[in-house]
């Protein structure tokens, strides 16, 4: 391809827009440099944000194992095919129980082939020649009663339909096509809940109408006490025989239980108990134990966390990586690692673990973690509670009266003696000290104060007396602790460092600005004395010509 044509340089045979250029590239080489400086720090603040994420990353996968998974359990079962009742479990004791269910809870009923009809559409509920509405009454097992009324516009079964669910009251109403007989479409009412509820397991239908019942469908007459605030229904239809709900009946361990519900939460603690099938006539026996698989896993992803977090600094430190020279992150990493491999603040040294390594933690040359499951599986079968101590915040008490209930990256570890001088039952007004602070409280609550040793910890109390909270951070939380402080906006290592780079980015951005607005003003002005140079060469090859041509 031919170079495009260029006039300049026609008197001085200079290619001018080259040495403009030149020149050029030659003054704006600082500005490079500034440039090549804030391409680095972008690159630096990428890679420190992948850090924040990946300790990020870290801190959630530990409050999971130290919050949920060390509460997992284990259900078994000797009957695989859960016909008759299954079993959940979430923090509960080890042990067994057989369960037999004898009944489990239905929902009452009322319609069905009492309440049929040929065409939903056509057949009237009341007689609308006669009487321009209707009004009506239900009530469901949950007691409630509610009115409603029906006029010309929703005089069928339809409308009888809707206006029974827009009533509020505890029951569904719909209509099924049978698809035979001479009434195939019929009315069914369904309690919202399952149990005999406050009425016996009864759902009750009635038309109010003052003068008696006009309806087609059978609904009985019916009072109420009143009809607009309704509590008593008297007379109208009810659910009888199959069509009255029951609770559920079932037997624990020997120990006969009803229930409204087939799910049932409450009979063992931790456990939950799904009624399918009664009449059962050989008990199911659970085993509810710990879930060494799901507390490995969790602890096996938590290390993987972690690792990413080292590569994550060795790669951005090799030759060439956007953290060479960088001492922040391999600071954190230290101080991560520190964490790691020390003994959990507050650990009593009575526990039967005393670090991660106790509990086959191992750290491999290029500086990752891995978990020897066969010891960490063997620890946990052994003494699961002193596991999971080396692992999550967990705090004894040697009173029964005082319980812990929370604590925070501030609040001191260790042997925290408490004496409850006062505490009113009722209103739960409650005062003492807790580690030589003094604390109070209403509802039987204590907080303690900020600033104090004991800033964040919370404490249930139910009695007066003393004795000692021994409180362990582990190094779960530990962890969480410091990856909370390192990431805290505005005021976290990281976080700084990285608001640092930003803030250096912005001056070097207006540097670059300044100078290319230099350059550009540069640009111009050697354009112009250029172009005043071939025109002054111009003016004088043109004088030297014409003198020429004089001889």
């Amino acid at each position: 391809m031919a170079s495009a044509i260029s006039f300049q340089g026609l008197s001085s045979g200079l290619q001018t827009d080259q040495l403009v250029n030149a020149i050029l590239l030659q003054e704006g080489m600082p500005l490079q440099r500034l440039q090549n400086r804030v391409n680095l720090n972008n690159q630096r603040t990428q890679a420190l944000q992948g850090i924040v994420t990946s300790l990020r990353s870290l801190g959630t996968s530990l409050s999971t194992l130290q919050n949920s998974s060390f509460f997992s359990r284990s259900v078994s079962s000797n009957d695989s095919t859960g016909a008759y009742v299954t079993a959940s479990a979430s923090g509960a004791a080890s042990g067994t129980y057989d369960v037999k269910v004898t009944q489990i809870a239905s929902k009452a009923t009322l319609g069905g082939s009492a309440f049929a009809v040929a065409d939903p559409l056509t057949t009237k509920v009341f007689n609308d020649g006669s009487a321009s509405s209707a009004d009506f009454a239900i009530q469901g097992t949950d007691g409630k009663v509610k009115t409603f009324s029906l006029a010309s516009t929703n005089n069928n079964i339809y409308g009888l339909r809707d206006a029974l669910n827009a009533a509020g009251a505890g029951v569904t109403a719909s209509v099924v096509n049978t698809g035979s007989g001479a009434n195939p479409y019929q009315l069914v009412i369904t309690a919202k809940e399952t149990g005999t509820g406050t009425t016996s397991g009864v759902i009750t239908l009635a038309e109010t109408t003052s003068g008696g019942a006009l309806n087609s469908l059978g609904i009985a007459a019916g009072t109420v006490d009143s009809p607009t605030t309704p509590t008593i229904i008297t007379g109208g239809t009810q659910s009888t025989g199959v069509q009255i709900s029951q609770d559920a009946v079932f037997n624990v361990n020997g120990i006969t239980l009803t229930r409204k519900s087939n799910t049932v939460s409450d009979a063992v603690d931790g456990v939950t108990f799904t009624l399918k099938q009664g009449a059962q006539a050989t008990a199911t026996s659970f085993t509810v134990a710990q879930d060494t698989s799901a507390i490995t896993s969790q602890l096996q992803d938590a290390l993987t966390k972690f690792n990413a977090v080292v590569t994550a600094v060795n790669n951005g430190s090799k030759q060439g990586g956007a953290l060479v020279g960088d001492t922040t992150t391999r600071n954190i990493l230290t101080q991560v690692r520190a964490v790691l491999g020390a003994v959990p603040s507050g650990l009593p040294a009575s526990n039967a673990y005393q670090t991660g390594a106790d509990v086959g933690i191992k750290t491999n040359r290029d500086g990752t973690l891995s978990l020897d499951t066969t010891a960490f599986k063997a620890a946990l079968e052994a003494n699961p509670e002193a596991v999971r101590k080396v692992f999550g915040l967990t705090a004894t008490s040697d009173n029964a009266a005082v319980s812990f209930v929370g604590a925070s990256s501030l609040t001191a570890t260790g042997a925290l003696a408490f004496n409850i001088s006062s505490y009113t039952s009722g209103s739960g007004d409650v005062s003492g000290t807790v580690n030589g602070v003094s604390v109070s409280g209403t509802g039987g609550i204590i907080y303690g104060p900020a600033g104090s040793s004991i800033e964040g910890l919370t404490l249930s109390v139910s009695g007066t007396g003393t004795g000692t909270l021994t409180l362990s951070r582990g190094l779960g939380q530990g962890i969480q602790d410091l990856i909370a402080k390192l990431t805290a906006s505005g005021s976290g290592q990281l976080t700084q460092t990285i608001s640092n780079i930003n803030a250096q980015n912005f001056n070097l951005q207006g540097q670059i600005i300044s100078g290319q607005a230099r350059l550009d003003r540069r640009k111009e002005v050697l354009q112009a004395e250029f172009a005043n140079l071939e025109a002054t060469l111009g003016q004088l090859q043109g004088a030297g010509q014409s003198l020429g041509s004089l001889r």
